[in-house]
């Protein structure tokens, strides 16, 4: 029994001082329909983010900011600050997660007449992989905009990002 408990003590502790950061560079497209606009994925922006996670044995937990550009139809860029969970389905080797990001947009930029959006929160759901230093993810996410005049209060995005671990 001491054994088993002095293992799993001596397991936690490798993994308390784990912490990883990631800067990731990809493209963004709108995941639906923003004010009327076509449905396809044919209208990327620059996306950018940069995370800090710490290691708890199946998951990793962490915060990110990120940088959202503006996809035509749009016009509106974002800069959400969020926290995340990460889900390891099986850490050995390439590494294959499930994540999850929950926040507060920062700052929102756009150039529409006549209009005023402001964004309120962002949360998104996707999947991922890492391979040794290199990290690929999906991600679906929805930023809630209010005082757009054009009519829609959603901003449906999909994202496809990679990234490099730097520590």
């Amino acid at each position: 029994m001491k054994k088993g408990i002095i293992a799993l003590f001596i397991a936690a502790s490798t993994c308390a001082f784990s912490m990883d950061g990631h800067i990731r560079f990809g493209a963004i497209t709108n995941g639906n329909t923003y004010n009327k606009e076509s449905k396809t994925f044919e209208n990327y922006a620059p996306t950018m983010s940069l995370e800090v996670t710490q290691s708890l044995l199946l998951a990793d937990v962490g915060v990110g900011i990120g940088y959202n550009g503006k996809t035509s139809g749009t016009d509106i860029a974002t800069v959400p600050a969020y926290g995340l969970v990460k889900m390891n389905i099986f850490p050995i080797g390439i590494k294959p997660y499930l994540v999850g990001k929950v926040g507060k947009v920062l700052y929102t930029k756009d150039s529409v007449s006549n209009s005023n959006p402001d964004g309120k929160y962002f949360y998104g759901a996707g999947i991922g992989m890492d391979i040794l230093s290199l990290q690929g993810e999906v991600l679906y996410s929805v930023t809630k905009i209010d005082g757009d005049r054009r009519g829609n209060d959603k901003l449906e995005q999909v994202s496809f990002t990679l990234g490099y671990k730097f520590f």
